[in-house]
């Protein structure tokens, strides 16, 4: 577990490390950090400011294409939740019908998708000449995701989880 190694890390830190463990229930451990309090009124006035926009930002219309259920049920929870319409298709070829059938006002992308992957599904959209924006949502780390994700016509990405 590298327990010693967290030890030494938190002792350098001036914390401590707590265990706490039952028989038949398992091991517990808290790290314990005294952090300083800094208040900076500048990123303060700036969050309010961001949380004035979101606030009245009009709902939009989000095409939401994630094959892992539950990751599609959280981001469409968090979005329902500030008013937006989410409409999930679980892969690429589904969100093709659905763009067809409807207008958004963005797409969200899951970027490893059966079949089409999101990257392609990109491309294929921007080919046909469709210019809404579009995001990926991605867990991936690749170190030049950045380029790709430009290079298919993709406007930035949000890592996973979100």
């Amino acid at each position: 577990l590298g327990l010693a190694i967290c030890r030494e890390l938190a002792h350098a830190m001036q914390g401590r490390i707590q265990v706490e463990s039952q028989l038949g229930r398992g091991t517990c451990f808290g790290v314990t950090l005294p952090l300083p309090l800094v208040v900076d009124s500048d990123a303060e006035a700036s969050a309010e400011g961001h949380r004035d926009e979101a606030a009245n930002m009009p709902p939009l219309r989000v095409l939401l294409v994630e094959d892992d259920a539950t990751v599609a049920d959280v981001v469409r929870g968090l979005l329902s939740a500030r008013g937006h319409e989410v409409v999930h298709a679980g892969h690429a070829l589904a969100a093709l019908r659905e763009i067809s059938a409807g207008d958004f006002d963005v797409g969200l992308l899951d970027l490893d998708l059966p079949g089409l992957s999101g990257f392609e599904l990109a491309q294929h959209l921007r080919n046909q000449g469709y210019m809404l924006p579009l995001l990926a949502v991605t867990a991936r780390t690749d170190p030049d995701l950045q380029q790709q994700v430009e290079a298919a016509g993709i406007g930035g990405f949000l890592r996973k989880p979100v």
